[in-house]
């Protein structure tokens, strides 16, 4: 069976789609009060992940805007932390496969499909998660809570772990 794909996109377009990414990522910052000049550093950065997305600049472009909202005078916003999360992820996920891709090559959209639904998936259960965080009120928890929630995450971990496991 031969199916014809056509000519694909440039992969130049995922690097310009990490800069696009990371274009967001500093106007949620600026809205959240970080200064120019930790904004100036983190433009360079980009500069420096979109040139050379297989460097350790995508780390920093990852790991930077999650200092500059802890040393923001204010408190953080949900929001601003929640859309952070989003672009944060889609700038890991686009800038590893930037990486793997020479510039001069080709993509084709359906080569995607699969990363986007994982993608997907992964944004819908943090978020889901998200919301449950803000969903329990502040303050001392009852010890019985406390041991249920331990309970709960160590069998989220095992269930993961087994769902994980390669079947051979």
């Amino acid at each position: 069976m031969r199916v014809e794909l056509g000519a694909g996109l440039p992969a130049w377009v995922l690097r310009a789609a990490v800069g696009v990414a990371a274009a967001g990522v500093a106007a949620v910052l600026a809205v959240n009060g970080v200064e120019w000049p930790a904004l100036a550093l983190y433009g360079a950065l980009v500069v420096a992940a979109v040139a050379i997305p297989a460097s350790a600049a995508v780390a920093l472009i990852i790991g930077y805007p999650a200092a500059a909202m802890v040393f923001t005078g204010d408190e953080p916003s949900w929001p601003g932390v929640l859309v952070l999360v989003v672009l944060l992820h889609l700038l890991h996920v686009l800038s590893a496969y930037a990486a793997i891709l020479p510039i001069g090559s080709r993509v084709h959209l359906d080569a995607l499909k699969a990363p986007a639904k994982r993608f997907a998936v992964v944004q819908l259960s943090v978020l889901a998660f998200a919301i449950v965080v803000l969903l329990v009120p502040g303050g001392r928890t009852d010890e019985a809570v406390e041991v249920v929630g331990l309970v709960c995450a160590v069998g989220l971990v095992v269930g993961a772990v087994l769902l994980m496991r390669r079947k051979g």
